[in-house]
């Protein structure tokens, strides 16, 4: 009887869910961390890289514009270029991460961005050595001005990436459906017990046994002297090889 008792309490511990680590504490001496995925951090990344680009967007706006006449562009349509080329850049940068969060190919969205990227650098790059001092200083400030657009590139880029999730994050944030395979049984849900809820088990299912083979009491005199059930009563003894 001892060694069926045992067992059963070793089947009911294998059952109990493994506990969830606790999240550590924070004491005086840890270190102050910043989450990133804060709605609160995520707005200050976004305005300081959104001012990043702005102030990239600016300085190429104005090489561009001011190369508008060596493609024949009236004065007034002159602002019209650097948008032409540096908005090709955002827009096709967003349409690259958008594919990518559909799952669609991304080499032509990417191939356009580079191209644009590659003009506007190249243009702002003429303009600085075109007005610029020349000699090795036009080289530097050629150079110099050829990543203007580059940084509104960059800036655009880390935009977009925050904004837009990748593949697959959602859905391991989502439940996962599991499966049940009908049976033709009715499923039981029990609470799994506590340390002192088996000894409690294993002492009622003692004296249930006790109950019947001393003193030869029924199945509902057992039940109602302990407050049990009947059915508990009779699937204890059952397990036990007792009559019931």
């Amino acid at each position: 009887m001892t060694s069926s008792l045992l067992r059963r309490a070793v089947v009911i511990l294998r059952r109990r869910p493994t506990p969830h680590r606790k999240a550590p504490i924070r004491t005086a001496h840890s270190a102050a961390r910043i989450n990133p995925d804060t709605r609160g951090a995520l707005t200050i990344a976004m305005l300081g890289t959104l001012g990043i680009v702005s102030i990239s967007f600016t300085l190429s706006f104005a090489g561009l514009s001011a190369i508008a006449p060596w493609a024949a562009v009236p004065d007034s349509l002159a602002p019209l270029v650097p948008l032409f080329v540096d908005g090709a850049i955002l827009v096709y940068t967003y349409s690259a991460f958008a594919a990518r969060a559909r799952g669609e190919s991304t080499v032509r969205p990417w191939t356009w961005v580079v191209l644009w990227t590659v003009v506007s650098s190249a243009t702002n790059a003429a303009h600085a050595w075109s007005f610029g001092p020349q000699g090795w200083e036009g080289i530097v400030g050629a150079i110099f001005a050829g990543l203007f657009p580059i940084g509104s590139l960059l800036g655009t880029h880390e935009i977009a990436d925050r904004m837009i999730a990748r593949p697959g994050l959602d859905a391991l944030d989502a439940p996962v459906p599991v499966p049940v395979q009908p049976t033709g049984h009715a499923v039981h849900t029990e609470l799994v017990p506590t340390a002192p809820a088996i000894v409690a088990v294993l002492d009622r299912d003692t004296e249930i046994l006790r109950l019947s083979r001393t003193e030869g009491l029924s199945v509902r005199t057992i039940a109602t002297r302990l407050g049990v059930g009947k059915t508990t009563v009779h699937n204890v003894l059952t397990a036990h090889g007792e009559p019931a």
